[in-house]
């Protein structure tokens, strides 16, 4: 039997596996314990735009390897119905995968573990990263309930900022060696020449005015005593280059979004 160059009795010789990776900024619960969701949202999650950009980089890069195709799937509970069971079946579909929780705030994080909790039901990886886990091991060195609670279900704590970090934790759930915590607060990476916020546009129509964001600096050098940013983002200011800031309006300006919502933490403060 004659099988083509391109082909064998298994499928194409150059198929890739697919590892499914999903991000999700969860929303957090009204009185009555009902998520709370919009048809549009009114501001952007400057925390999801920065890590789907990020893993788009390991994609583009390969970190999982020459035959691997990491696939990526961004959502924004706050104006997107998130059905634990569906995104189960879309990493099962695939090769691999795992669902990453983005940016979860302390009144998310209830939320966040009910998301996580279904989905470690069905075998899915899942790590968890945001201003929750980041500040209680950053202030109160992880003694935290919600922490322990994720940790006890197999999830992954994450804490600091993904920046030249986010290789180690694809490459460890690809490999299935997913550690209980990552935790980089004491090494707070450069915000200059990385891989810059950027959602697509039809994440962004779900905001009210298709607005995106981006932060020109994190971090502040003030020490007031009623603010979690300087335990979290540092108290030294990391800054964008003026190039990066022209890149991000030209990037988005390509694909029709014109409105920005800017999530410095003292904008006042970058001298540039």
């Amino acid at each position: 039997m004659y099988v083509g160059r391109h082909m064998s009795l298994s499928g194409p010789i150059n198929a890739k596996r697919r590892f499914c990776l999903v991000l999700v900024k969860p929303t957090h619960y009204c009185d009555d314990g009902y998520p709370i969701r919009w048809l549009r949202s009114t501001i952007p999650s400057n925390s999801l735009a920065c890590v789907y950009s990020i893993a788009d980089d390991c994609a583009k890069r390969g970190v999982l390897g020459d035959d691997v195709e990491i696939e990526i799937h961004a959502f924004d509970e706050s104006n997107t119905r998130i059905r634990p069971q569906r995104i189960a079946a879309l990493i099962k579909a695939a090769d691999d995968g795992m669902v990453f929780l983005i940016g979860v705030q302390s009144n998310q994080t209830p939320r966040a573990l009910d998301i996580a909790r279904l989905l470690r039901e069905q075998d899915i990886k899942v790590g968890i990263g945001g201003f929750h886990m980041s500040g209680v091991i950053s202030m109160i060195g992880g003694d935290d309930a919600a922490l322990r609670e994720a940790q006890a279900m197999g999830v992954s704590v994450f804490a600091g900022e993904a920046e030249g970090r986010l290789d180690e934790v694809l490459c460890d759930a690809y490999a299935n060696q997913l550690k209980p915590l990552y935790n980089y607060m004491d090494d707070l990476p450069g915000i200059d020449n990385v891989p810059f916020p950027l959602l697509k546009r039809e994440r962004l129509k779900r905001t009210l005015g298709s607005t995106t964001s981006f932060d020109a600096g994190r971090g502040c050098p003030y020490q007031c005593s009623f603010c979690t940013i300087i335990n979290v983002q540092g108290r030294r200011s990391r800054r964008r280059t003026t190039d990066d800031i022209e890149q991000i309006v030209r990037a988005n300006a390509a694909q029709g979004v014109f409105r920005f919502f800017i999530t410095d933490d003292n904008f006042a403060r970058n001298k540039d």
